[in-house]
């Protein structure tokens, strides 16, 4: 693998910042992703009720007065419910909106930090045996060869690789922080939604 220049520190100051950015984001939504005990509570209540107005309704006439009072309990224990769990929800989106703003702007501090420089380059060698002499064009070929293979297929995702590359001398063979950055919170995110998965 032709590596021609890696910055250790840099890379590793990068992927801190994004494992702390997503674990921070993840725990600030947390909150409203659990269902907190009071909802619980409400929602077993809901479903008690509507068993027992099904168990009237079965009683036939007899128990139509039971069963009216039953239903009108249910519809409005139903409709404090569904209030609460909107009002959730909308509590959920701005905080999530809040964390996309934020997320936003440290992605423009680290584009704006680490602007045009090279986190990762590669570079062809160009004398490869005693016998054997690349050309300058041979040796950016092969270094870009080796690059486009190892970040397959990220190199042919989306727009935010060649965000990633503004600035840089030689975006054929090199890569940006933000990459470093998206990597980090990438692997920590998908461990945390099997976390996620598990406890909520």
């Amino acid at each position: 693998m032709p590596i021609g220049t890696v910055r250790p520190y840099d890379i590793f100051i990068l992927m801190a910042i994004g494992v702390v950015v997503e674990v921070v984001s993840r725990l600030a939504l947390v909150k409203c992703k659990a269902k907190p005990q009071s909802l619980r509570q409400k929602e077993q209540s809901v479903r008690e009720l509507e068993a027992q107005v099904k168990r009237s309704r079965a009683l036939g006439p007899q128990a139509f007065v039971e069963t009216s009072k039953l239903e009108r309990r249910f519809l409005a224990e139903k409709k404090a419910l569904g209030e609460i769990v909107e009002s959730r929800t909308k509590s959920r989106e701005r905080n999530e909106q809040l964390v996309g703003r934020i997320g936003t702007i440290i992605n423009l501090l680290i584009f704006v930090c680490w602007y045009s420089v090279p986190i990762m380059e590669f570079s062809g060698d160009r004398v490869l045996s005693p016998e054997t002499l690349l050309s300058r064009s041979e040796a950016t070929l092969a270094a870009t060869e080796a690059f486009a293979a190892q970040l397959f297929p990220l190199s042919y995702l989306g727009i935010g690789i060649r965000i990633s590359k503004l600035g840089l001398a030689n975006s054929k063979t090199s890569t940006g922080a933000l990459l470093v950055v998206w990597a980090a919170q990438t692997t920590v995110g998908k461990i945390l939604d099997g976390l996620e998965a598990l406890l909520l």
